[in-house]
C-alpha cells in the first residue's frame, strides 16, 4: 500500500511517519509532498492509496488539492491534518472527499486508529470495485451474444426481446429496412484473421457507426454462416450502405456484399430479412461494379442454365473418359452467360451442387479414395467479384484428375493421390518424402517416381507449386502483409518466400499484386 504525507512543516511529515504502525497495513513506499502543487505530481505518477493532507499550505492549499482529487474520480482515501478545530472547516474537507481528519499535535493512538479505519474502506471499496468489473466484463461478453440469439430470432419471424430495438422506441419509427453483410473467403485468412476476429471486427465497426447517429443496431446472424445483420431506421439507406462498404473496406482484408430491402414494419422484420436475403443470392456475378452494395432494384429476371444437357455431357465425359466434353460444357457456359449477361449466386450454387452430385456419383461407382473439393467462397476476390474462369478451370482440373484416377490401377494410384490429398491440406506443414515412406511402407525412390509419373512434376516442385498457387490468392488481398502470407503458406522466412515466389512466378510478390490492382482498375 502506497501513502502520500503533505505538509509544508517538515517536523508534521516526520511526526506521521514515525508515530504510525505502517507494517500492519502492509506499506510498501511513503511519499512526502510540502504543497499541493508537487503533490499533484506525485499523485498522478504513483497513485498511493493513502493520502494524509494539511489543508494551510503554499503554493495550492488543501482545499483546492481536494477538489482537484474529487474532479479526478481518485479512489484514495484522504485523511486531513489540520491545527484548526472548526466545525465549518471539517464539514467543508468531507463534502470534497476527505475521509476523516486529526488534529495536531498528532496523537499516535488516534493516528493509527483512523489509519486502520480508512485502510479497512479502501480495501472493501476496492473489492467491490473488482466486482464490479468483473460483472461489466461478464455483461460485456454476455450481451452481444445475448443480442446475436434474440435478433437472429427476429428476423426469422421468432420471439425475441423488443427492447433491443431501443433506437426504434426513441424516435418513435415504426419502418425499418435489414441488411444483410454476406462475409465472403473467410477460410483464405484462417490464420491470419479467426473467424471471430472476422465477426468482431465488422460489427464493432459497423455498430458503432450505427449508434453514432441512432440510426440502427447490427447483429451476427447465429441462423447462417457468414453473415452480420443490420436493423436500420434511418433515411437513405442505400447511401448509409455505400459509406459502410468504403469504410469497411479499409478495416477488413476479406471481401464482402451488402443488400437491403425496402422499408417494412418493425412487426414485419422477417418479410424484410427474406428480401435482402433473396437479393443477396440473386444479384448479378457478371456485373463489375466498385461499391459490394446491392437494392432489390439490381434483381432481374433469370434464364437458368440446361442442367440436364450438361449433366449429359458429363455421363459421356466420363463413360469416354475424354476431357474434351467437359470443355464443350464450359463453352455452352460462356455462350449462356454472353446471351443474357446475366448469372446470379443462386443459379452458380445450383449448378455447383448438380456437379458435386454427379461427381460422387462417379467417385463411388470407381472406389475412388480422393478428390479435392474446392468452395465457391473461394473465388471472391477482393472486390467482391467472382472469379468464374478460375472457378471453372479449378473443376475442369478436378475432373481432369477424377478421369486420371479412373484410367489407372487402383492400388498403385490410390497411395500417391492420398500423398497429394494431404499435400493440398497440409502444405502449410513441414512436409517430407521420409514422412510418407515410413506411412505406406514404400522406399522414397518409388514413392518419388511414382509421383512424378502421375503429377508430372517432383514432390518437392509440387508442395513448393501448391504453396505458390495459395500465395497468390492471398496477394489479391492489399491489407494482408507479405510476411502473414509466407507465414500463412509454411515459409517463417519472408526473405526466402520472395525469393521462391519470384523464382517460380517470374516477378516478386509486390509486382504481383501491383500486376493485379492494375488489371482490376482497368475492369472500371
Amino acid at each position: 500500500m502506497k501513502v502520500l504525507i503533505i505538509d509544508d512543516e517538515t517536523h508534521v511529515r516526520e511526526g506521521i511517519k514515525l508515530l504510525a504502525n505502517w507494517d500492519e497495513i502492509n506499506t510498501t513506499e511513503i511519499f512526502e509532498a510540502e504543497n499541493g502543487r508537487i503533490a499533484k505530481d506525485i499523485i498522478i505518477s504513483e497513485r498511493p492509496q493513502i493520502i494524509f493532507t494539511d489543508m494551510m499550505m503554499p503554493e495550492l492549499d488543501g482545499r483546492e488539492l481536494l477538489k482537484w482529487i474529487k474532479s479526478e474520480k481518485l479512489t484514495s482515501k484522504i485523511i486531513v491534518v489540520t491545527g484548526y478545530e472548526d466545525y465549518q472547516f471539517m464539514r467543508e474537507a468531507i463534502q470534497n472527499g476527505a475521509s476523516d481528519y486529526l488534529l495536531k499535535p498528532i496523537d499516535p493512538d488516534t493516528l493509527n486508529e483512523t489509519i486502520s479505519k480508512v485502510v479497512e474502506e479502501w480495501n472493501k471499496e476496492d473489492q467491490e470495485r473488482r466486482e464490479s468489473i468483473k460483472h461489466t466484463r461478464k455483461l460485456d461478453e454476455i450481451l452481444p451474444f445475448y443480442r446475436d440469439q434474440h435478433l437472429s430470432n427476429a428476423i426469422i419471424g421468432n420471439e425475441y426481446d423488443g427492447n433491443l430495438l431501443t433506437g426504434v422506441e426513441k424516435t418513435s419509427i415504426t419502418s425499418v429496412h435489414v441488411s444483410v453483410i454476406k462475409l465472403r473467403n473467410l477460410k483464405a485468412f484462417i490464420g491470419i484473421w479467426s473467424e471471430e476476429l472476422c465477426y468482431f471486427a465488422i460489427l464493432n465497426v459497423v455498430n458503432e457507426i450505427l449508434q453514432n447517429k441512432n440510426v440502427g443496431i447490427a447483429f451476427r446472424n447465429i441462423h447462417a454462416k457468414q453473415e452480420v445483420c443490420m436493423i436500420y431506421w434511418g433515411e437513405h439507406v442505400e447511401n448509409f450502405n455505400k459509406q459502410l462498404s468504403e469504410i469497411l473496406m479499409t478495416v477488413v482484408p476479406f471481401p464482402f456484399h451488402i443488400s437491403s430491402s425496402g422499408q417494412y414494419e418493425v412487426e414485419t422484420l422477417q418479410d424484410a430479412y427474406i428480401e435482402a436475403k433473396q437479393i443477396i443470392h440473386e444479384f448479378n456475378l457478371l456485373e463489375m461494379i466498385e461499391c459490394p452494395v446491392y437494392l432489390k432494384a439490381n434483381i432481374q429476371e433469370q434464364k437458368g442454365l440446361n442442367a440436364i444437357e450438361l449433366l449429359k455431357l458429363l455421363d459421356k465425359m466420363m463413360e469416354k473418359n475424354d476431357i474434351s466434353f467437359f470443355d464443350e460444357i464450359i463453352n455452352r457456359i460462356v455462350n449462356h452467360l454472353k446471351e443474357f449477361n446475366y448469372f446470379s449466386y443462386a443459379q452458380l450454387e445450383n449448378w455447383h451442387q448438380e456437379f458435386e452430385l454427379f461427381l460422387n456419383r462417379w467417385i463411388t461407382k470407381n472406389s475412388i479414395q480422393t478428390l479435392h473439393k474446392i468452395s465457391i467462397d473461394a473465388y471472391w476476390n477482393i472486390r467482391g467479384h467472382f472469379e468464374l474462369k478460375d472457378f471453372l478451370l479449378a473443376q475442369r482440373e478436378r475432373v481432369s484428375s477424377l478421369l486420371h484416377q479412373i484410367g489407372r490401377p487402383a492400388k498403385e494410384l490410390n497411395t500417391i493421390e492420398e500423398i497429394a490429398y494431404y499435400i493440398q491440406n497440409h502444405y502449410s506443414e513441414e512436409i517430407s518424402l521420409q514422412e510418407f515412406s515410413e506411412k505406406f511402407y514404400l522406399s522414397r525412390e518409388y514413392i518419388s517416381r511414382k509421383f512424378k509419373q502421375i503429377y508430372g512434376e517432383n514432390l518437392s516442385d509440387y508442395i513448393v507449386r501448391i504453396r505458390m498457387n495459395k500465395a497468390k490468392e492471398l496477394l489479391k488481398f492489399p491489407r494482408l502483409k507479405i510476411y502473414e502470407i509466407a507465414g500463412e503458406i509454411g515459409y517463417q522466412d519472408d526473405k526466402y518466400f520472395r525469393k521462391i515466389f519470384k523464382k517460380m512466378v517470374g516477378m516478386t510478390p509486390n509486382e504481383y499484386r501491383k500486376e493485379f490492382e492494375v488489371k482490376e482498375r482497368e475492369i472500371f
